[in-house]
C-alpha cells in the first residue's frame, strides 16, 4: 500500500491501494469510448469526467431538492440499470462528532470526493443515485447537476435526486438518513435494497455492483456490511473504526458481532451498508439522541440477520482532512489514471481496479477462508483439536450419565451458540433431550434439517438471544423439558465463549449458570493456554490460511495471545485463570476442572449460599 511506504500520519480509514489499472484504463481510454457511442476519434476528442465543472452555469434547482436526469424509472430500465444508492455528503461517517463539516469537496486530483464517489456509482450502473446534502449543499447540487447536463450521455438513463437539509444542518449521519425516508418510501419498493456510502468513501464499481445486487428480503435478512479482512499494514486505526466479529465455522456470510469496542474481531466495516427500506425506519424511528449506525447493526447482528459483502481484495478508502486529500491525490499522480478534461485540464480519477498486491494466497485471506476450509483445519481426524473434540464430548457425556443420562427422568442439554450443531450431534444419545440456541436463523434452519430421525422427538435448536436463554427456553421448549425438577447442563465449547463482547459475556455466564441451578451444571471449554506455544508451532504456524503468516513479535507467551497482520486474534487460557473466571467473574463453585491436550474444560453451577441469597 502507498500508504506503507510513506511516513505519513494513518488516514480515517487507512486504505490506499494501487489505483492503476490497465482494464481500466483501456475501458476508459478516448478510443474505447469513442467506438461504443460511433463516435469520431481525433487529436481534438477528450474525455470528460466528473472534475469538467461548469461553475460558472449555476443550475435552477427544484425547490424540493429533487432533480433528475433521467425522466423516468423506465429509461433506467431500458438503459440496464439497476440499484438505489444512498449518498450521504450531508455528514462524516465517522459519526464521532456530529457538529463536524462534512467536506465533501475536498478534491482529490483535481477532483471532489462527491464527484468520485458519484462518479463510482455511475459506473456501477446504479438507478437511481439519492445525494443529501447540507453544508455547501448549494454547491454539491450545482456541481454535480451542471457536469451531468453538461453531457448527459455519458450519465444516460441515471436518476439523480438531492435531499437538502440546509446548509446549517448538523443533525449527524443517522438524523441525514432518517431525513430521506420520505422519498425512500416514495420512490423504492419495499422488498429493494438501499446501498448507503458517505461522500468520503470511494469503492471499487464492482464492489457497488454487487451490493445494488443484494436481495435481503428474498433471504430474511435486515442489512449488509462491506467488511475488510485483509488488515496487513493497516497501521493507527481510528478510534472512529467499526470492528466484525465473525464465525467462519458456522456463516460464511454472517456478522455475528459489530461495534467500535470489540475485544475479538476478524475484519472491520468498510463504510459501505445496504439495507432494507424497514430496516433504515428503524434507524430513523431510534435516531434521537447520541445513536449510532452501528447500534442497530450491533442489534440485527444479534438476531442473526446481519449479512457481509466482503471485499475480496478490491479497493476502497475514505478521505476526511485536507490533509489526507492532498496525500491521497499524491497517490492518485503517482498510480491513478490520468484523463485530460474538456477544458484541457489534467485530473487524476480512480480507476479503482482489483489490488494488484494481496497477502499471499496461503496465508491471511479470511475473506476467502469458506466453512469447508475450517471444518478441515480444525474437525478432521488429523486436526489439531480433533482430540479436544472427543475430549468435550467424553467430558459433558459423563455429566449426563451422573443426572440420569437418557432415562425418563434425565437431564435437559441446551448448548449456547449450537452453530451447525457439531458438538451437540454426538450428545444426542446422552441426554434426555438437548437444545441448541443460536441467533443466526440460517444455522438454527441447518441443524433442524439435519437431526437424525431417531432423535427428532427428543431435540429442539431455537432461535434466539442467550442473553435471555432461561426465558427463552419457557416460551420456546415444551413444559416437561423445562420442568423444574429437570437437571438442565449448560453449555459453550470450542471457545465461543470468546467471540462475545464482555457485557454479553457477563450475561450469557450469568444465565447458564442460573440454568444449571444446584443441582445441574454449566460447562465452558476454553483453549488451554498451557498448549500454547505448541498451538504455535505446530498449528497456526502449519495453517497459515487459517491466520495468515506472523513472526515472533505477534506471539505473547504472558498472556497466550496470539494477534496476527491480518487482523486474527486469539486467547488461550490457563486452568488458573478458568477457575478464576467461575469462581469470581461468574460466581459459580467449580466441581470439575479438566486439563486435558489443548482444553481447559471446567464444570461449575450455583452454590448454595447464592441460591439462598437469591431466594
Amino acid at each position: 500500500p502507498f500508504a506503507q511506504q510513506q511516513n505519513i500520519p494513518a488516514l480515517s480509514t487507512p486504505r490506499i491501494l494501487r489505483m492503476a489499472s490497465h482494464q481500466a484504463a483501456q475501458a476508459s481510454s478516448p478510443k474505447a469510448l469513442s467506438e461504443s457511442r460511433k463516435l469520431p476519434q481525433g487529436d481534438a476528442w477528450h474525455v470528460r469526467t466528473l472534475a469538467s465543472l461548469r461553475n460558472d452555469s449555476r443550475q435552477d434547482l427544484d425547490k424540493d431538492g429533487g432533480d433528475s436526469v433521467a425522466p423516468s424509472a423506465l429509461l433506467a430500465e431500458q438503459t440496464g440499470r439497476k440499484g438505489v444508492g444512498l449518498l450521504v455528503a450531508s455528514a462524516p461517517s465517522h459519526e464521532l462528532d456530529r457538529a463536524q463539516k462534512p467536506q465533501p469537496l475536498l478534491e482529490l486530483g483535481g477532483v471532489s470526493m462527491v464527484s468520485h464517489a458519484l462518479w463510482q456509482l455511475n459506473s456501477a450502473h446504479f438507478a437511481l443515485v439519492i445525494v443529501v446534502v447540507g453544508f455547501k449543499g448549494d454547491e454539491i447540487r450545482q456541481q454535480l447537476a451542471a457536469h451531468i447536463q453538461s453531457d448527459p450521455s455519458v450519465f444516460e438513463g441515471l436518476r439523480l435526486k438531492f435531499v437538502d437539509l440546509g446548509k446549517g444542518w448538523r443533525g449527524g449521519r443517522v438524523a441525514s438518513l432518517a431525513a430521506c425516508m420520505p422519498i425512500i418510501d416514495e420512490l423504492v419498493a419495499p422488498d429493494a435494497s438501499v446501498v448507503v456510502i458517505g461522500a468520503d468513501h470511494i469503492f471499487d464499481a464492482s464492489l457497488l455492483q454487487e451490493a445494488a445486487a443484494v436481495d435481503l428480503s428474498g433471504d430474511g435478512d435486515e442489512a449488509c456490511v462491506l467488511v475488510e479482512f485483509d488488515l496487513e499494514g493497516m497501521h493507527g486505526l481510528p478510534t472512529s473504526t467499526v470492528f466484525c466479529a465473525t464465525r467462519p465455522l458456522h456463516g460464511a456470510d454472517r456478522v455475528y458481532n459489530i461495534g467500535p469496542d470489540l475485544e475479538t474481531y476478524s475484519g472491520i466495516e468498510a463504510g459501505l451498508i445496504v439495507f432494507l427500506p424497514a430496516t433504515l425506519q428503524q434507524l430513523a424511528d431510534q435516531g434521537r439522541g447520541d445513536v449510532r449506525v452501528a447500534n442497530l447493526l450491533s442489534e440485527v447482528a444479534r438476531r442473526g440477520t446481519l449479512r457481509m459483502l466482503k471485499t475480496d481484495g478490491r479497493t476502497w478508502f475514505s478521505v476526511e482532512t485536507e490533509e489526507s486529500a492532498e496525500f491521497t491525490s499524491n497517490g492518485l499522480r503517482h498510480c491513478g489514471q490520468e484523463y485530460v478534461l474538456a477544458d484541457g485540464k489534467k485530473v487524476h480519477l480512480v480507476g479503482l481496479p482489483r489490488k494488484l498486491e494481496t497477502s499471499p494466497s496461503d496465508g491471511g485471506e479470511w475473506a476467502e477462508f469458506s466453512v469447508e476450509k475450517w471444518r478441515s483445519a480444525v474437525y478432521t481426524a488429523k486436526s489439531f483439536f480433533q482430540d479436544l473434540f472427543v475430549d468435550t464430548t467424553d467430558f459433558i457425556g459423563k455429566l449426563c450419565d451422573e443426572l440420569g443420562g437418557c432415562s425418563e427422568g434425565g437431564p435437559l442439554v441446551v448448548e449456547v451458540g449450537c452453530g451447525t450443531g457439531e458438538a451437540l450431534l454426538p450428545l444426542m444419545d446422552r441426554a434426555r433431550y438437548t437444545c441448541g440456541v443460536d441467533f443466526n436463523p440460517h444455522f438454527v434452519e441447518f441443524c433442524r434439517q439435519n437431526v437424525p430421525q431417531e432423535h427428532q422427538e427428543r431435540v429442539r435448536h431455537i432461535i434466539g438471544d442467550a442473553q435471555e436463554l432461561n426465558t427463552l427456553l419457557k416460551n420456546e421448549l415444551p413444559p416437561a423439558w423445562v420442568d423444574e425438577n429437570r437437571s438442565k447442563i449448560a453449555i459453550c465449547v470450542g471457545n465461543t465463549i470468546g467471540i462475545m463482547p464482555p457485557e454479553v459475556r457477563k450475561n450469557v455466564y450469568e444465565q447458564m449458570k442460573l440454568l444449571a441451578g444446584v443441582h445441574g451444571y454449566m460447562v465452558v471449554v476454553y483453549w488451554n493456554g498451557n498448549r500454547f506455544g505448541d498451538a504455535v508451532q505446530n498449528f497456526y504456524h502449519k495453517n497459515p490460511q487459517l491466520c495468515g503468516k506472523f513472526t515472533g513479535e505477534c506471539i505473547d507467551l504472558d498472556t497466550c495471545t496470539l494477534t496476527t497482520p491480518s487482523g486474527y486474534c486469539t486467547h488461550w487460557t490457563k486452568p488458573e485463570e478458568a477457575r478464576a473466571i467461575f469462581e469470581k467473574e461468574v460466581g459459580a463453585e467449580v466441581t470439575a476442572l479438566l486439563e486435558k491436550g489443548n482444553g481447559v474444560l471446567v464444570a461449575g453451577r450455583m452454590s448454595n449460599i447464592d441460591m439462598e441469597a437469591r431466594v
